[in-house]
């Protein structure tokens, strides 16, 4: 009987393993030192954003946009992604932290393009309506209406705490690889988020 070469299968196998290992290492870079060994940053510096431990991995969904188009979990892939939900009509808060999510992105300078925003917009008790008025305020956001019954391990994902994620107001922050991985409160300084992002685009060669 022939033996069989296995060898070609298992340098195959192990090509692949450390192309995932090149393409992660970047972001895992920058998520160990921004978290777990600070002491590498420069001295003076702070965290501002929480961090999700672990990271939670997103799973897969196709939605259609406000915009006429479709977007899937492959949207996430390649950069990093300020994500925004909203239930409901998109009142003066929501409004503000759709402006200062803008305006963290524009503050990136050379890595705005390593940068992308999404608004998940799910209509709650009959209420809803207001997109188009968004996405004219906002030509650059990318907004997809979801439908918590159909979306729900979606919704999940972000539900961190007791928190209601559709009010709570927070922007969150996914990885390259479609992870989400920190988040921030409606309160928090701008300028701190912006410093935050400062680090992690510095540190993580991915997006």
């Amino acid at each position: 009987m022939t033996e069989i070469d296995t060898a070609p299968v298992g340098r195959s196998r192990l090509a692949l393993v450390l192309l995932f290992a090149i393409f992660a290492a970047p972001v895992i870079l920058a998520w160990l030192v921004f978290y777990v060994f600070p002491e590498w940053q420069p001295s003076g510096t702070t965290n501002h954003g929480q961090l999700v431990e672990p990271v939670r991995p997103l799973p897969g969904f196709e939605l259609e946009t406000v915009a006429d188009g479709t977007i899937d979990e492959t949207f996430l892939r390649g950069k990093w992604t300020l994500v925004y939900w909203s239930g409901g009509a998109c009142d003066d808060d929501c409004m503000q932290q759709l402006f200062t999510l803008r305006q963290v992105r524009l503050a990136q300078g050379k890595n705005i393009d390593r940068l992308q925003r999404l608004m998940l917009w799910a209509e709650r008790d009959g209420t809803g309506g207001g997109t188009d008025t968004v996405q004219q305020h906002y030509p650059g956001l990318v907004i997809a209406p979801v439908t918590a019954a159909e979306h729900s391990q979606l919704l999940e994902v972000f539900a961190l705490d007791d928190a209601d994620v559709l009010t709570a107001r927070r922007a969150y922050l996914v990885d390259p690889l479609g992870n989400l991985m920190m988040l921030w409160q409606p309160g928090d300084d701008p300028a701190g988020i912006i410093k935050d992002l400062e680090k992690l685009l510095k540190w993580s060669g991915l997006g």
